[in-house]
Parts: structure tokens; sequence; C-alpha cells
């Protein structure tokens, strides 16, 4: 009874210490559009007023801003008063303030790229579907999801199509209900960074990391499929001659299967790969799991995701890992 109750003891206190480690380790944030006025393929966001407002708070109550490469080189050197700052899909409207905040914060942070939207060649399904939504009316458009999956709705569309399918059925219902072509859109509006924006950026200090080739949810693909998906990634930077960094964030911040997660790490030697949910040893070595906090949506949704999410995510990662 004693060796048992010893056992169960170490383990509990083993994980409670993992989970420590969880709340009080570097704070990698992430935002999608800093800008004052909203892009049509991404209406949501936070106001540049607001941005720096963030991060003068931050500084004024003693955090210092980090590189991800400085973090993680060496985790164990930086805790919860270090923060990243993160940026995904690489949307062109955060073109001024990532620039402004190397040459006057000297804040370095890390843009992941959706590879196909890279330049304004493409846009990724989630994108032309924000836009047909703005663009086409409700009615329209649910009686052409209801010709290709009776009885699907716009939420439910994509949950019941195979995540392979994705970009053949966008494409299909932006011909049917859009009014102009996805080409002449990009023409017009660049959504996303340049190639010109991008070598400026690097040389101002931003990393580039992988957002994916084209957005898909992972927690719903075969290996093949997530490979695929990487692989596009990094051979196209390596094309363009842009470095980037072997970081991976998930898209929707949902992890692909393990076994399937640990494949990718190996064949991709990833140094660290990046969702939204917490598991003991994340944010951690020798785990190259890590795990963001959302800071572009309301005020009081900011601090409390920033102040207690890791927090909570601690508990809930030992919920089941106790005993």
């Amino acid at each position: 009874m004693t060796v048992m109750y010893c056992l169960l003891k170490g383990k509990y206190e083993s994980n409670w210490i993992k989970c420590m480690k969880i709340a009080t380790t570097p704070r990698v944030l992430y935002y999608h559009i800093v800008a004052d006025k909203f892009p049509e393929i991404y209406p949501n966001g936070i106001s540049v007023s607001n941005f720096f407002r963030q991060l003068g708070q931050l500084k004024r109550r003693g955090y210092k801003f980090r590189s991800l490469s400085e973090v993680l080189a060496n985790p164990k050197k930086f805790n919860a008063k270090d923060i990243v700052l993160t940026f995904d899909d690489g949307f062109s409207a955060n073109y001024p303030v990532l620039m402004y905040l190397g040459k006057e914060y000297n804040i370095k942070p890390t843009v992941f790229l959706i590879g196909k939207c890279i330049d304004n060649k493409e846009m990724a399904w989630n994108h032309k579907l924000l836009l047909m939504k703005r663009y086409c009316s409700p009615v329209k458009l649910s009686a052409q999801i209801d010709n290709y999956v009776p009885g699907a709705t716009i939420s439910s569309f994509f949950s019941r199509i195979e995540m392979s399918e994705k970009d053949t059925v966008t494409d299909f219902l932006w011909k049917e209900v859009m009014p102009f072509s996805e080409s002449d859109y990009l023409q017009k509006h660049k959504p996303f960074l340049s190639l010109t924006q991008m070598k400026s950026l690097q040389k101002a200090g931003v990393e580039f990391g992988i957002h994916s080739w084209s957005h898909p949810d992972f927690s719903r693909l075969i290996y093949p499929e997530a490979y695929t998906e990487l692989d596009l990634c990094f051979k196209q930077m390596e094309e363009l001659s842009v470095p980037c960094k072997r970081y991976f964030a998930y898209p929707y911040g949902r992890p692909a299967q393990n076994e399937i997660e640990t494949r990718l790490i190996k064949n991709f030697q990833l140094s660290a790969t990046f969702g939204i949910s917490y598991g003991l040893g994340d944010n951690s070595l020798p785990y190259t799991r890590w795990q963001r906090i959302k800071m572009d949506g309301r005020k009081l949704t900011n601090q409390q995701q920033f102040l207690l999410m890791p927090w909570l995510r601690s508990i809930k990662a030992s919920r089941f890992n106790f005993f």
C-alpha cells in the first residue's frame, strides 16, 4: 500500500510540476490583422492603436519581447514575462506594423505564411468562402451548397466533405456565384504579402514560418495529405530564396494526430509546431509542440486570453494525467 501511494504521489507531483511549467513558460501571442482598415478577405482583427496600447501595457508590466528563434534556442532561459509575437496567413495589411515593430521597437515577430497565397497567386478556401458570404446573397449561396451536398448549410458544409475536396468545392462555388474572378480580385486588392514586401520584412528582422499550403484542418488529414501541405510550402520558400524557419503553425490551431505529427517533425526536421490547446510538456524542451494565445479579439477577451489561458490550459492538460 505504501509503495503504491508513493508511486501515485510521485506521478502526481511530476505531472503537477509539468503543469506549472506550462503556465510559467514564455507566452506566444498570435494575430491575424493589425490595421485601421480590415481587408474584405479577413474582416476581423485589432486596430493599430489598440495593438500598440497592448504592447505599451505589457512593457510597463515588465514583459520583454523576444524573437521566436531566440526563445526556441533555449526555452529554459525564459519565463512567462517573455513574449513572442506571431502573425498568421501573411496579410499585406500587416506590412506597415511589421516594419515599424522592427525599426522602432526592435521587436522581431514571426509571420506564418499560407504557401499558395504568397505574392497573391491564389486564395485559400476559407478566404474565398468569406468573400462569397460578402458578395453573394445567402439564399443563392445556400442553394448552390444544397445542390452540391443536399441538406448542408453554409456553416455545416465543410464538415460534411473531405478536406481534400475543399479547394475543388470552393472553386466550383466561386464560379457559380461570384461576379468577378479570383485573379481579378487578387490583382485589384493584393490582400497578401508580395515577394518584395517579404524580402523587406526579412531584412528588418521578421522571421517566416509556414501555416500550410492551403489552410486545411490537420485533425482531418491522413499522413500523405499532411506531408504534401508542408512539402509544397518549404519547397516554394526555397525557390523564392526567402529564408524560412522550420516552424509550423496549425491552421485553426488543430493539430494532426500524434502519430502524423511525429512523422512530420522527423521528416521535415521541425523545430516547433504551434496549436492553441495545451498538453503536458508543451512549451518546453525536449518537446516541439508549443501553444499560442489569440490577441486580436475584443479587449476583455484579449485580457482573459493573456492572463488566464496558460493556467486554464495547464489544468485541462493535467485533468486526465495525474493518475
